[in-house]
């Protein structure tokens, strides 16, 4: 055994993510009682990231994310230049800078380590390492 936990696998990641998750947000048991909706965007951050080596069952993230993206970047005509850096600022404002919202966190908060590694740079600097550290300790 070479990983921390045991091979969990990226797709095994992300489940036992969602479980927890939803078990937080629905559940009234022990975990329940530890899981803060505040948390619910970190959660899902480690989501993404995974999501991007799963399975296709876990690639609604990174479409998200492309669309995003390119749904900011193409209106030039509307908004001037925008830039996949600028996109990852607004979408981190909106995850972090407003009230804990379950569904919407999950949803940005699994979608934003796809805008990230398309920013490239300093985006992508804390996903990459964060990622390859935890990736080796579930061996994912």
């Amino acid at each position: 055994m070479t990983e921390l936990f045991g091979a969990f696998g990226s797709g095994g990641v992300c489940l036992a993510i969602a479980v927890w998750v939803i078990i937080g947000h629905r559940g009234k048991g022990k975990l329940a009682e530890k899981h803060e909706d505040s948390h619910t965007a970190w959660w899902m951050i480690l989501f993404g990231i995974f999501a991007a080596g799963a399975g296709q069952a876990f690639s609604a993230p990174g479409q998200v994310g492309e669309a995003f993206t390119h749904a900011f970047t193409s209106q030039s005509a509307a908004f001037g230049s925008v830039g996949v850096g600028a996109v990852a600022a607004i979408l981190t404002l909106i995850l972090f800078g407003t009230k804990p919202r379950p569904i919407l966190d999950s949803i940005l908060g699994a979608t934003v380590p796809s805008v990230y590694a398309a920013a490239g740079g300093l985006w992508a600097l804390p996903l990459t390492v964060v990622g390859s550290v935890i990736k080796s300790m579930v061996g994912a």
